[in-house]
């Protein structure tokens, strides 16, 4: 084996081959020169041909990342595009920048609902009247017997029925359809402290008391119905206690006759046929479940008057007079309680 890169000579007489040397080598090729060749594109680039050096060729423009599709000419100069609202913002569209669009306002966390033009306080909210008065409507009328100290006004469907009622005042009855309405005392030029949907029927006459509670009001609704064939020369008289929870009262006669006994907080006694006339009852707290009572079944002014001249009611809490007129028929409310210095008898006539 050759070593030190020797060149070993073929030896003689044996079969030789041309000496290959750089002249031979060339030899065995045909002359290229001038016999054009097609470029190769480098790596990642276009594709190449003869003369091919991409001058004024146009070119495909590429978009960016993320960016709009283009193509020959379009550097979107003058191409309208769509607005993209901001995270949260409203949908948009192109010219669209709000200006002169409504929008629908949106209550703060634990406000009021709103509309347009709703500003709360005044002016107040939209108005819905009230049908005319038909058969398919109610009558309700509302108490105020709250000793809170506040104003307060209540609304029905957004409207304004009593407004700015103090403790004993009472509105006039209003025509409600039949149906379910949204009924809310709120503080006069404030909060809300009540809000209910509650069904009204055709042909009620009903009256609701606006009543304190540890949160707030709540209201107790009271029929108005129930007293009819009234006999000639007599009156319909009753007692309602709208005071305080836990209050229970007798109401009587001078001589110390049991007219209505035992009415609890919330309760409604029962009509009863009153001769005309006028009359002075006493309230005392209640002694029905002590002993056993037998109340007046009709209401007779010859016999609360009957002779007596010791007779007198022990203890009582306060006095009410009422004129009692053929016909006609009242509600005796026990309203107030006694550590607000509000606490009366308040009466309504039907």
């Amino acid at each position: 084996m050759p070593e030190n890169n020797e060149i070993r000579t073929p030896r003689e007489g044996a079969g030789t081959a041309p000496e290959e040397t750089n002249a031979g080598a060339a030899a065995a090729w045909p002359d290229i020169s001038g016999v054009p060749t097609t470029p190769v594109a480098p790596p990642g680039g276009e594709p190449v041909w003869p003369d091919n050096d991409l001058a004024g060729v146009p070119t495909t423009p590429v978009a960016p990342p993320d960016g709009e599709p283009v193509w020959p000419g379009n550097d979107l100069a003058g191409v309208p595009t769509t607005p993209v609202a901001p995270p949260g913002g409203e949908p948009v569209w192109p010219d669209n920048d709000l200006a002169g669009v409504p929008t629908t306002p949106v209550a703060p966390p634990g406000g009021e609902p709103v509309w347009p033009g709703n500003t709360f306080p005044w002016p107040g909210p939209p108005v819905f009247p009230f049908p005319p008065s038909s058969s398919y409507s109610s009558q309700v009328r509302f108490l105020n017997a709250s000793t809170n100290g506040q104003d307060l006004d209540v609304w029905i469907d957004g409207r304004n029925i009593f407004s700015g009622s103090t403790f004993a005042t009472v509105s006039s009855y209003i025509q409600v359809s039949d149906g379910f309405h949204t009924v809310t005392v709120r503080r006069t030029n404030g909060p809300a402290l009540y809000r209910r949907t509650l069904s009204f029927i055709s042909g009620e006459k009903v009256t609701m008391v606006l009543l304190d509670t540890p949160g707030g009001i709540t209201l107790s609704r009271v029929s108005d119905m129930g007293c009819t064939n009234i006999p000639a020369g007599y009156g319909c008289l009753r007692v309602a206690n709208m005071s305080y929870s836990g209050s229970n009262y007798d109401v009587r006669t001078f001589n110390n006759q049991i007219v209505f006994g035992g009415v609890g907080f919330k309760e409604v006694t029962t009509f009863k046929q009153t001769a005309a006339g006028n009359y002075t009852f006493f309230v005392t707290a209640s002694q029905a479940s002590l002993t056993g009572f037998v109340e007046l079944p009709v209401i007779l002014l010859t016999a609360i008057t009957g002779g007596c001249s010791a007779c007198m009611v022990n203890d009582p809490i306060m006095s009410f007079g009422i004129n009692v007129r053929p016909g006609r028929v009242y509600t005796s409310y026990i309203i107030g309680n006694p550590w607000s210095n509000l606490y009366r008898v308040y009466t309504l006539e039907s």
